[in-house]
């Protein structure tokens, strides 16, 4: 009989026995429905994206660490979705609505919501997020997020996660003392669905790796 080991999923410990299980079936683990989830893979200060690979097989070992991102229930119905007459920040939000999250929008482009860490360092921190989401959504994604916590000093330059980190006042209007603006462009955007639960998959893979 194979030794159980422990595997993370959203922070929360898992047994398997398995060596090897399909992205699908590691979210099977945390009862998560594969047509409503996919997972991504932390690995160090990297990321992998099983986003339609659900059917891909994935090593497992002992503290091997996962994400999961909630893209919605698979629709039903071939009539046009409510979505489908909306864009940029008000897209944004309904999309993160229907993620589950509590959304305020600001104005101006502006959106704000409660954000729990789920992995990483600072696993269970919880801090006010915002983003600036322009009209042309999903064209383009928000160039980085603004939080209510002063993870970092600022640092004009360098690179994730120390690097790239400014006062939010400098760059937004809304947000003064005690926000910090990331500047994290999200390079292959267009290589895939344009949609806010793969940007929130993007946010929760830089905090992963802080």
């Amino acid at each position: 009989m194979q030794k159980s080991f422990e595997i993370e999923i959203d922070g929360d410990p898992h047994e398997t026995q398995e060596k090897e299980l399909t992205a699908d079936q590691i979210l099977g683990l945390a009862s998560l429905a594969r047509d409503e989830y996919y997972l991504t893979e932390i690995k160090g200060q990297h990321t992998e994206s099983y986003q339609g690979k659900g059917d891909e097989k994935v090593h497992l070992h002992p503290g091997s660490k996962f994400i999961s991102t909630y893209t919605g229930a698979t629709p039903v119905s071939d009539g046009q979705s409510a979505d489908a007459m909306l864009a940029g920040a008000k897209l944004f939000a309904a999309q993160l609505r229907a993620a589950g999250f509590e959304v305020t929008e600001l104005g101006d482009e502006h959106i704000t919501f409660p954000y729990e860490v789920r992995a990483g360092s600072h696993a269970g921190l919880t801090i006010t997020m915002a983003l600036v989401v322009l009209p042309d959504f999903p064209l383009t994604p928000p160039t980085g997020p603004h939080i209510n916590h002063i993870l970092h000093p600022n640092k004009g330059g360098g690179e994730h996660p120390t690097g790239g980190i400014h006062d939010s006042s400098g760059h937004s209007k809304h947000f003064g003392a005690g926000w910090q603006y990331w500047s994290r462009p999200f390079q292959t955007w267009q290589n895939g669905s344009r949609t806010a639960g793969r940007y929130m998959a993007f946010i929760n893979g830089l905090w992963a790796t802080q």
